[in-house]
Order: structure tokens, then C-alpha cells, then sequence
């Protein structure tokens, strides 16, 4: 089963589950697992608009009482409360009720170190957490004395421990803010990878370019995938081709298709405008009096220029147009339907330039 995560929304909310002062009522099931006993929580109050549900590890050492049978009681003490279980369990599997009572002594201590009207249930996520005061004032110690009571829930809630923290902020980041660090913890991200990226980008990198390399999957395989194909990027850069899905082989592609050693703004608009292999060909098929550039290629595909529109252009007889002009006739939206009624209002073939003006007194 997944790790306990709480919705850290609910948790800050100051939800009505019950007061620090009341009691919390929810079901239970345990199987054996890896690592010891899996338990599930699960809670729901009786208005139906608060609801909590997870996976803790516990092991039997933990559990006061606990032994196989029918209707038996057991009991997880911790700082933040006890979790009084019944149930019934058979080889290390079972199911069951359980009623959580906060510590009021905890309660009393949280309130000292800042964090007053704690709900039920955010003492029930700190109890089964095991986070205990002594935890509030390490993190406190580590620079943040102005720890808030939801950057503190989701700190337990993501299991950041104090020993984290440190490491991150020995790995550069020493006034990292709390947001930054739930950050970096939801995604993977630890001393070891920030070591490789800043290696990787050859600079330093700010906290928000470790967290875009690591939401992005950027890892050293693709740096140098990227790199044997011609591109030494920087950090910024690995972040936009990533973004782009550009990869070696959509350089590759691009390569046979006529279009080698294109710059990194050139192969990121090729990517945003989708210019692929099948698109390169239609171009040269339409016969243009001058060769295919990367910026009128691009231009093509900005304005949906497909070989069917040459073709009609073509047949209306104006089948010689520089590039530039066909760019202006799809601009203006200059087809054969209007070449036609056009030539047919003028009595004779009208020059591009005619076109575009009677497509412009057109449109008035």
C-alpha cells in the first residue's frame, strides 16, 4: 500500500472534524507486509465533508496488546494522542474500529511553541506521523521560527525530516523557504540529484531551476543524448527542449529531412509549430521557385500553407509566386474561389499586388 498521505487542504482547514479537546472515530484494516503491519485509516466525520484515509507501518513493538483473535483491544500510544483499536485479526490480517484521543499535554506544548487550536485531525495525522514536540523546535532551530501550523502539516505530512532539511541546506540552498522544500521533497528531490544538475548545467542553479529539472524528468542520460546531437545546453535550455519533447531523435529526423545543425531557437519553434519529417517533404512538393529556408518553413507552418493551397493557386493561374507572396495571399486568404470572382470583376488577370488590394476594399 501507498505511503499515509492526509488532503493537506482538509488538514489546515481547521476542519469540524472535532476539537483538540474531543475524540475521533474510524475504521482500521492491517496486513502483514515488507516492513511490518500496514494499517489503513480511514475517517469520516458524520456531515460527510471531511474525510481522511491512508497506510501507516507500524510494527507489533508499537502496538500495546496486539495479538491474533476475535474482538480483541489493542493500542498505539504517541505524543500527539493514543489510537485505542478493536477488531478482529487472523495471521497478521484484520480489520476493526478505533477511537483517537488527543494528548492534552502535547496539545498544551504545541500551543507553547505557536500552533493553538490544532484540529483532531491534524493531531491524528502528527500521532500517526510520531512527530513529536521536539521535532517543532528542531525545525524552528533550522531558521524557521515563523513556521506556520499548514507548512507544518505538510512538512509531517511529506515526511520531511530535520536531517532533510540540513541536507538541502548544505547542498546550497541555506535559506531555502518551507514551500520550496515541500517542493523538493514531493519530487524525489534530495543532495545527491542537485549535486548531478548543477554538475549537469555546468553553473549554479536557483531553486526553482532544480525543481523545473526535476517536475521535467531531466536527468544526465538526456544531457548527453542532447549533447552527442550537436546541442550543449544550459540549464534554462535542457528545461525548454525538455518541455518541447525535444529529443536526438527528433533532431535526427529533422537532419534527414534537410534541416541539420539548426539552432536552439530554430529546432524549438520547428518543435512548437510541429514541423515533422512528413511536413519537410510536402513543402518541397510544392514546387517553389526558391529553396526551403528554416524561417520560411516556419512561416509555412504558422499559416497552414499546405501543398492543396499551392496547388490551387496554381490553378488559377498563379503558379509562379515568389514565397513571400504566397505568405501574403494566405495572410489576406487569397484563394481560387476569389482569384476566380476577382478576375471576373477586373476583366483580366489581376497582379498579386491587384489581389491583395481588392482583398483588402473586400473586407471593408
Amino acid at each position: 500500500m501507498k505511503k499515509l498521505i492526509f488532503a493537506l487542504l482538509f488538514l489546515a482547514s481547521g476542519s469540524n472534524l472535532l476539537s483538540a479537546q474531543g475524540k475521533l472515530q474510524g475504521r482500521w484494516e492491517v496486513i502483514p507486509g515488507d516492513k511490518g503491519l500496514e494499517f489503513y485509516f480511514s475517517v469520516r466525520n458524520d456531515d460527510g465533508d471531511g474525510h481522511m484515509s491512508g497506510t501507516e507501518t507500524l510494527s507489533k513493538q508499537d502496538l500495546k496488546g496486539y495479538s491474533d483473535g476475535r474482538d480483541v483491544s489493542f493500542s498505539l500510544v504517541r505524543p500527539a494522542g493514543e489510537f485505542a483499536m478493536k477488531g478482529d485479526i487472523e495471521n497478521d490480517k484484520g480489520e476493526g474500529t478505533f477511537v483517537f484521543i488527543p494528548d492534552q499535554g502535547y496539545v498544551k506544548a504545541m500551543s507553547g511553541e505557536g500552533f493553538e487550536d490544532l484540529t483532531t485531525g491534524t493531531l491524528f495525522l502528527f500521532a500517526l506521523k510520531n512527530t513529536g514536540i521536539d521535532y517543532v523546535r528542531s525545525v524552528k532551530k533550522l531558521g524557521y521560527n515563523d513556521l506556520t501550523r499548514n507548512n507544518l502539516t505538510a512538512l509531517v505530512a511529506m515526511d520531511v525530516s530535520t536531517e532533510y532539511i540540513t541536507r538541502i541546506q548544505q547542498a546550497g540552498f541555506k535559506d531555502i523557504a518551507i514551500s520550496k522544500l515541500i517542493g523538493f521533497k514531493a519530487l524525489g528531490i534530495d543532495p545527491d540529484y542537485i549535486a548531478r544538475m548543477k554538475k549537469l548545467a555546468g553553473a549554479d542553479l536557483s531553486e526553482n531551476d532544480i525543481t523545473s529539472f526535476a517536475a521535467m524528468k531531466i536527468d544526465e542520460k538526456y544531457a548527453e543524448d542532447m549533447y552527442n546531437s550537436g546541442y550543449k545546453l544550459s540549464g534554462k535550455d535542457l528545461v525548454t527542449f525538455k518541455a518541447m519533447n525535444i529529443t536526438p531523435q527528433y533532431v535526427k529526423e529533422m537532419a534527414s529531412a534537410g534541416f541539420k545543425g539548426l539552432s536552439n531557437k530554430d529546432i524549438i519553434q520547428f518543435r512548437a509549430q510541429n514541423i515533422t519529417p512528413e511536413y519537410v517533404k510536402e513543402v518541397n512538393s510544392m514546387g517553389l521557385k526558391e529553396p526551403v529556408s528554416v524561417g520560411r518553413i516556419i512561416q509555412f507552418r504558422i499559416f497552414n500553407i499546405t501543398k492543396a493551397y499551392i496547388d490551387g493557386l496554381k490553378e488559377a493561374g498563379y503558379g509562379d509566386l515568389s514565397d513571400e507572396q504566397i505568405v501574403q495571399f494566405k495572410i489576406f486568404n487569397i484563394d481560387k474561389d476569389f482569384i476566380d470572382r476577382a478576375v471576373k470583376f477586373k476583366g483580366s488577370k489581376p497582379t498579386p499586388e491587384q489581389l491583395v488590394q481588392l482583398k483588402i476594399a473586400d473586407k471593408k
